[in-house]
């Protein structure tokens, strides 16, 4: 915000023309007398009759200490989001290495069915946007890239795995190259690629920190020194809640100590305190070579999870967390973006579930987050140590 310029009455010229002081014939708020500035006329104020000079009255009032006001209670209501301006015209982005090639000339249909399936041209979809898109090579890899709204989507036929700045997103469906020209599943259009598009929403001010596991619900396990996960997220719970009331956010932690809370008695803790957004946080577990971050959100409804552990998928169903699809991601692509600025970590990608029992019952904007693998030796070292902690923390603060 521009702040304003302002004048010191202390260095104000003693050679100011005095100014004179009259009420004004307007009607003004009961109580109040309405006071307009009124200058002396300068070509005869030094040829004025002194009859004139003594009907002239000037009036000086005591100056008196301010009035303490104390501070406005802070609103937790949601801001009301201001229009966004269209976009302007993309310019081509090419990165050092990179080469762009020959076009093959533009797609002709905006959007095709195949088996009952919309699929949208990526081309056309991004010039409806002001985007700008085209094809690079970079060694003996060739992809497509498309610039709009100052986001750089690159993207690879057949891959569900994409980047956005660089990071990775985990689409629906893999693009599809239909009369040789890159199309892309509707849903992707709709639920990935167009929230991405529009940039942050507006989310409320009121935060739900859900620090995963708790009491006998010990979590996995650290391969660096066998503590319990369930120690490491309220830990970082802990760290987080003051970095957001420092931003304004009114923060609930689901548990503040070592006990148990079912998945849904936290869905239920949230509706109580009418949550703004829910950020689940946990550690994850695989075999050791593993490592990095995930962000995860629910799976829009026709959309295929990216990952079930067994579970069932039925991804024709709605979801209590569906309606807010969009929302959700937008939220999972910033924190997950301004962790890995803030921590370093290797890339897993901001993915879509269904089965997160603590998130799909969720009414509002939901994630969780896992902050790395106790199940790797350097990862798991690096958990154990507070200042690693509160860099996780300062990743979701920086988000928000």
């Amino acid at each position: 915000m521009a702040g304003m310029g302002m004048t010191s009455c202390d260095s104000t010229s003693s050679t100011h023309t005095p100014q004179v002081y009259v009420a004004n014939s307007q009607p003004a708020p009961v109580g109040v007398t309405r006071l307009t500035l009124s200058q002396p006329d300068p070509t005869n104020h030094r040829s004025a009759s002194s009859a004139t000079q003594s009907k002239r009255v000037t009036r000086v009032a005591r100056a008196t200490s301010p009035r303490y006001i104390p501070p406005a209670s802070p609103s937790f209501e949601t801001p009301k989001e201001a229009p966004r301006r269209r976009p302007s015209v993309a310019q081509p982005v090419v990165l050092p290495g990179e080469r762009l090639m020959v076009g093959k000339g533009g797609a002709r249909s905006y959007s095709v069915k195949i088996g009952g399936i919309e699929w949208v041209s990526l081309e056309l979809w991004g010039k409806a946007h002001n985007g700008w898109f085209g094809q690079l090579e970079k060694g003996e890899d060739d992809f497509y890239r498309l610039v709009v709204s100052g986001m750089r989507f690159d993207l690879r036929p057949r891959k569900r795995l994409i980047t956005c700045q660089g990071m990775q997103i985990w689409m629906g469906f893999g693009p599809e190259m239909i009369g040789g020209h890159l199309y892309v599943h509707h849903l992707d259009i709709k639920k990935h690629l167009a929230p991405l598009a529009a940039g942050m929403p507006n989310l409320g001010r009121v935060a739900v920190i859900d620090a995963g596991h708790g009491s006998d619900n010990q979590g996995t396990r650290s391969t660096f020194n066998q503590e319990y996960e369930k120690r490491y997220t309220l830990d970082w719970a802990r760290r987080l809640r003051p970095l957001l009331e420092r931003k304004g956010w009114r923060v609930y932690l689901t548990r503040d100590a070592d006990r148990s809370m079912s998945l849904t008695d936290r869905v239920k803790f949230a509706d109580r305190v009418d949550a703004s957004i829910f950020i689940s946080l946990h550690f994850n577990a695989a075999a050791a070579p593993v490592k990095g971050l995930e962000t995860y959100c629910i799976a829009p409804v026709g959309m295929p999870s990216h990952l079930t552990r067994g579970n069932p998928d039925p991804f024709r169903s709605t979801l209590p967390n569906n309606p807010w699809d969009e929302a959700s991601f937008q939220l999972a692509a910033r924190v997950h973006n301004q962790m890995l600025v803030n921590c370093r970590m290797k890339d897993r990608g901001v993915r879509r579930v269904r089965f997160m029992t603590v998130i799909k019952g969720q009414k509002r904007p939901a994630i969780l987050v896992e902050g790395g693998y106790l199940s790797n030796p350097t990862e798991a070292q690096k958990i154990n140590t507070a200042d690693y902690r509160q860099k996780l923390a300062e990743g979701i603060a920086a988000a928000l």
